[in-house]
């Protein structure tokens, strides 16, 4: 009973951690996009998560002993995650415009470019200050990765916060929020429940039961012969026992 306690506290412990470092991303994605911060700050904040995840969860050790399936299903929670972090660059402000903001007529009057360095060249990312018809600012700017959409000194219809503390955007772009609400909304779903199967899955290699080849080894607690080791070799002996044995079902 013990073992089993054990296992469940173990199964919890990688479930927490790994839906905590999988979604955690895409919060920091979801307040960049909200207050305009740094645009590399989500994917450094992926990288990251990814590297605590393998820390506390999915080590070398697990890695190596962990059947086809285990792999499988931490590598399909990596990917949901990814999607769940590109969904949060663009859906919350758009969100945020489509349900409170205020139509504004405004004159844009600066534009700023900002080169970001690649392998392929880099990009450059154009964002416009704007101002009310009476000549009072709007807070925070539109950004495009084009010149052509915007030009400065020209008179455009945009959505506006009204607490500004979120930039404004233009209605066509508003109006494409379902597109990433959607996307958003299905690979956090997907990437809580394959967490929940992950951390399951791995709390079993963890005690000996899911072994590279796939197979399932059962134990029996009551009688006490522990696990059926002797159709491994040494090596994965020595993987699973640094790991930890215990009786997970």
């Amino acid at each position: 009973m013990s073992g089993s306690l054990r296992c469940r506290g173990r199964a919890r412990r990688h479930r927490l951690s790994l839906i905590a470092c999988f979604t955690a991303a895409g919060a920091v994605a979801a307040l960049a996009d909200l207050f305009a911060w740094e645009e590399s700050l989500p994917i450094v904040a992926f990288v990251i998560a990814v590297v605590v995840a393998g820390a506390l969860v999915l080590d070398q050790r697990v890695w190596s002993a962990a059947s086809l399936r285990v792999k499988a299903a931490a590598m399909a929670a990596f990917v949901a995650s990814f999607f769940w972090l590109i969904a949060m660059m663009y859906a919350p402000r758009l969100t945020v415009l489509a349900l409170r903001g205020e139509p504004v007529v405004a004159s844009v009057v600066d534009h700023d470019v900002t080169h970001y360095s690649s392998r392929s060249g880099g990009y450059d990312v154009h964002c416009y200050s704007l101002q009310r018809t009476d000549g009072s600012p709007i807070f925070g700017d539109i950004c495009r990765h084009s010149d052509d959409e915007i030009i400065e000194g020209e008179t455009i219809s945009v959505l506006v916060d009204p607490s500004g503390l979120i930039a404004p955007e233009t209605p066509d772009e508003v109006a494409d929020a379902r597109f990433w609400q959607i996307p958003g909304l299905v690979s956090l779903v997907a990437t809580l429940v394959l967490c929940w199967v992950t951390g399951g899955l791995i709390a079993r290699v963890g005690s000996g039961h899911l072994v590279p080849d796939g197979s399932l080894v059962h134990h029996d607690p009551d009688v006490g012969a522990g696990m059926n080791l002797d159709q491994f070799s040494a090596t994965q002996r020595s993987r699973l026992r640094s790991v930890g044995v215990g009786s997970c079902r």
